[in-house]
């Protein structure tokens, strides 16, 4: 009886491994999906999480960007009136801290490079320029590797950072800001 080399049977079996794990993700996302109807709508609502991912690569109608301000859970902040933003910005408060954010190219488009300004001010509107800022992009619909950007400040506090989304669909931004021993985050929506 002739032996095996180890490496070509560990090589074989994660190949093989590979491949069912392929079959099994393909499955998963062919799945037919139901969207549920909203209340007093006869629009379906959004659908997300399990049974969505064919939804994902036909961008469920949606256009792309639509930059908006949302909380953690991913609802819709109101907007100041008085406040008129450029089209690719969006901005919010959080704690005693002013925080916007500008995209471009805006749409910003899959597997480019999009360039992420984000800008700091205090309650007062004086530039914050000690932060730290890194950018999650995570997408809440399903699962995806850790997208993790480091800002540099550019001054007059200015942070830039630059990376891609990896598919179309709807992407969450978490702008996580450091000063000092406190971490505070905003969070954004986008749509590729």
């Amino acid at each position: 009886m002739r032996k095996m080399n180890p490496k070509v049977v560990i090589l074989t079996v994660i190949g093989t491994l590979m491949v069912v794990a392929g079959l099994v993700v393909a499955a998963y996302l062919m799945r037919p999906q139901v969207s549920p109807v909203l209340l007093g709508s006869s629009q379906p609502a959004p659908a997300f999480g399990p049974g969505s991912g064919r939804r994902m690569m036909m961008n469920s109608g949606h256009a792309p960007g639509g930059l908006v301000a949302v909380s953690p859970d991913g609802k819709p902040l109101p907007t100041d009136p008085s406040n008129t933003l450029p089209e690719n910005t969006a901005a919010q408060k959080v704690g005693n801290l002013n925080v916007s954010i500008a995209l471009s190219p805006d749409p910003p488009v899959g597997f480019q490079t999009s360039n992420f300004d984000v800008t700091l001010s205090d309650e007062q509107g004086q530039p914050i320029t000690d932060a730290k800022i890194s950018l999650n992009l995570t997408m809440p619909g399903m699962w995806m590797p850790p997208n993790k950007l480091e800002a540099q400040h550019t001054g007059n506090g200015g942070y830039h950072a630059a990376g891609m989304f990896t598919m179309r669909d709807q992407w969450r931004i978490e702008v996580v800001i450091q000063r000092g021993g406190e971490k505070q985050s905003a969070f954004f929506d986008v749509w590729i």
